[in-house]
């Protein structure tokens, strides 16, 4: 008897849903409903002319068309980076091949911002890349100058990507077994021909689903566009909704666009979850038996795993560590040499007179902190609520799965925008942004808590809520202290992970906010945009450490639930 069924606990858990769906109701199809009314609106009243101008408007085709090749391309770049890494991950085993996989989990911790940063300081003009190659090679001008150009835009989707192909298919790729490989082998293929025509099919629904997210992602980017595009020619759907509703306040013409991105996100989707069913239907002869592994036994082998294990080091670890290393630098004037220092610390937690951002740093930090904490302590119930609803078998809870997932299919460009209209129909104060901020936050971070603890709340056995109600518990008192309490462990982790994407979260903080709203990632984009790159490295030092703690405490929970 499922514990959800039974006549003592039907009633509490028949009204878990409740408050879940209301939040997300409230939070995130209301500011959805505003968004897309507003582009029915005009002068005239209610009207789908100013839809139809944007659809079909050359300069809205060329956007999409663009949108959709950086995406297209970054997709490939992506998968030319991982597709290596993932034959050797899963085809052999080699000294590198744990730092690999850690390292590849990186880029899934680390905020967009922290990605622009990165790649200003290690690739840029004088980062760290071209100081090292211009020393050794004795030049006197930069030999890789990407910055601000398309070259950049796809190097650092690659960089933000490549990790989600990697695992996915290296996964995939281990557990195939070598049946149809061994007897093509008897029959006398060669291995390069086996490859191409019995492993390669066999692995294309996994790269296809695992592409297919990537450039969504890709798609829906933000920051590095914004950042790294270094104009108009560069512009994306996000970055054109974001521009006409902050900068040519033309909230009707960015709602009107915000509509058409969630059409084509939405056929996006589609098609990812079709490829994702193909691959459910493949897995089931994948896993019969698991892949032997091996060691590269030729000279060319171990060659080819270090040099993959050191570009990984240089391509991930690279950006990363040139931001700490940056941080602690400072010149007396412009021209003057850097040297080691720690005036952006000073100014930071205000013990010296801050630069022009830097002065607000102070206060970003303690806004997205005490936004962060905020965001973590109200979105873990919310998500549990779901979890807890989503539990029961049926028609009903997968349907509040999937609702409980709604807020990823709509950019968090797209959420701001819903909250910077009803900004500016309330008029609040900076106490009110401040909610909305937190709001939209929210809004964002749930998907992913529940994400974290829906996978462990169904590995409780249900006898043991069985054996509660059996001894005479209410349904309340054995949520309580019996299904809570072995979830203490993924609560915490979602609630790290809320946190964390609070604290980095620039997306919808920059559409929504105003010049009085500060965040840590507001303050690092406006110290870019006046070439602070030091003071912007200070603070994103904060958000790797952040990063960090959310990086160690997923290992740990990892580790603890394949103990179990």
């Amino acid at each position: 008897m499922n514990i959800h069924e039974s006549g003592t606990s039907k009633g509490f858990y028949k009204a878990m849903p409740i408050p879940g769906a209301a939040v997300l109701i409230v939070l995130f199809l209301v500011p959805l409903f505003f968004t897309l009314s507003t582009a029915f609106l005009t002068e005239e009243g209610f009207s789908v002319s100013r839809i139809l101008e944007t659809f079909t408007s050359s300069y809205t085709i060329r956007i999409l068309l663009f949108t959709l090749f950086q995406a297209a391309l970054s997709t490939l770049a992506s998968l030319m980076v991982a597709l290596p890494g993932a034959y050797l991950l899963a085809n052999y085993s080699f000294k590198g091949k744990r730092l690999i996989k850690a390292l590849s989990t990186v880029p899934f911790v680390i905020p967009s911002i922290l990605v622009v940063l990165g790649f200003v300081i290690f690739f840029g003009n004088n980062g760290f890349l071209n100081q090292f190659l211009m020393k050794i090679f004795n030049l006197s001008t930069p030999p890789i100058q990407i910055l601000y150009t398309f070259k950049a835009i796809i190097l650092a989707h690659t960089f933000f990507n490549f990790p989600i192909i990697m695992n996915l298919v290296s996964s995939y790729w281990e557990h195939m077994d070598l049946h149809c490989e061994m007897a093509a082998w008897t029959l006398g293929a060669k291995k390069s021909k086996t490859f191409r025509t019995i492993t390669l099919p066999r692995l294309l629904p996994s790269i296809i689903s695992s592409a297919s997210l990537v450039f969504l992602f890709c798609y829906n980017s933000f920051a590095i566009i914004l950042v790294l595009g270094g104009g108009p020619q560069y512009t994306t759907m996000e970055v054109e909704i974001y521009r006409l509703a902050r900068m040519s306040m033309d909230t009707g013409g960015a709602a009107a666009l915000s509509l058409l991105s969630i059409i084509i996100t939405s056929l996006l989707l589609i098609w990812y979850n079709k490829s994702q069913k193909v691959l459910a239907r493949t897995e089931s002869y994948t896993l019969s038996s698991k892949r032997l592994e091996k060691r590269p036994t030729s000279t060319l082998g171990r060659l080819l795993a270090l040099l993959y294990t050191l570009s990984s080091l240089l391509f991930i670890l690279g950006p990363i560590i040139s931001i700490v290393l940056r941080s602690f630098m400072a010149s007396s004037t412009r021209s003057a040499t850097e040297i080691f220092s720690l005036k952006w610390y000073r100014q930071l937690f205000a013990l010296e007179r801050g630069t022009g951002h830097m002065g607000s740093a102070l206060e970003a930090l303690n806004n997205s902190i005490s936004i962060a904490a905020l965001v973590a302590i109200l979105t873990i119930p919310v998500a549990l609520a779901l979890a807890t609803a989503i539990r029961k078998k049926g028609f009903a809870s997968s349907t509040l799965e999937l609702f409980g997932m709604l807020p990823m299919t709509v950019s968090s460009v797209i959420i701001g925008l819903g909250y910077f209209i009803i900004s500016n129909r309330i008029r609040g104060g900076v106490g009110v942004g401040y909610t909305l901020v937190v709001l939209a936050h929210m809004v964002i971070a749930i998907p992913f808590a529940l994400r974290t603890i829906l996978p462990e709340y169904r590995k409780i056995p249900v006898s043991y809520m069985q054996s509660s109600l059996t001894l005479g518990a209410s349904p309340m008192r054995t949520f309580f202290l019996i299904e809570v309490p072995l979830l203490k462990g993924a609560l915490l982790t979602g609630g790290i992970f809320a946190f964390a994407l609070s604290m980095g979260e620039i997306n919808a903080t920059l559409t929504l906010s105003n010049s009085a709203i500060v965040t840590l990632p507001i303050v690092m984009y406006r110290l870019i945009g006046s070439y602070n790159f030091q003071g912007a490295c200070a603070l994103g030092t904060i958000l790797i450490l952040v990063s960090t703690i959310v990086f160690v405490v997923s290992e740990l929970a990892k580790g603890d639930s394949n103990g179990r």
